[in-house]
């Protein structure tokens, strides 16, 4: 596990091409990765990538945009582990806060996360737009109240 730079590019736009309808190219991950603001970890299998998380870093608090695993290696603990090598990484920032949404019928990625020491900070209601679904806001703290 550790930090993804720019010359991960595309391997992480293979992979969110695998796992996402909608993913980002390798350009636009060139464009981010390394820059103090984004925020990039990644797994591996030998040398594949085969997991990442991806956030951005604002006024000490780290926004997750993505969490994904390849999907011939979901279930084993690599999504937890890889969660909480990003908490601990962002206490070396100095990140007091992380947040993220999360479709509230998607039972697995919940579990992971209330795992992990998220809480419910709030509801957006039908904001999915593919399904209408509501998107729970989520939250951790450092200081273990969130």
């Amino acid at each position: 596990m550790r930090l993804l730079g720019p010359k991960d590019a595309q391997a992480l736009a293979d992979l969110e091409a695998a796992v996402f309808d909608d993913p980002w190219d390798a350009e636009k991950f060139s464009g981010l990765l390394g820059k103090d603001r984004f925020f990039a970890a990644g797994a591996f299998d030998g040398q594949a990538l085969c997991a990442y998380l991806t956030a951005y870093n604002l006024a000490g608090e780290l926004e997750i945009v993505n969490v994904a695993v390849a999907s011939a290696l979901r279930g084993r603990g690599i999504g937890r582990e890889l969660l909480r090598f990003c908490l601990r990484q962002s206490r070396l920032l100095g990140v007091n806060r992380v947040v993220l949404e999360v479709r509230s019928g998607n039972t697995p990625a919940r579990a992971l996360y209330a795992g992990c020491g998220f809480t419910q900070a709030g509801l957006r209601r039908r904001y999915y737009a593919d399904s209408g679904e509501d998107a729970l806001i989520l939250e951790w703290t450092a200081d273990g109240t969130g």
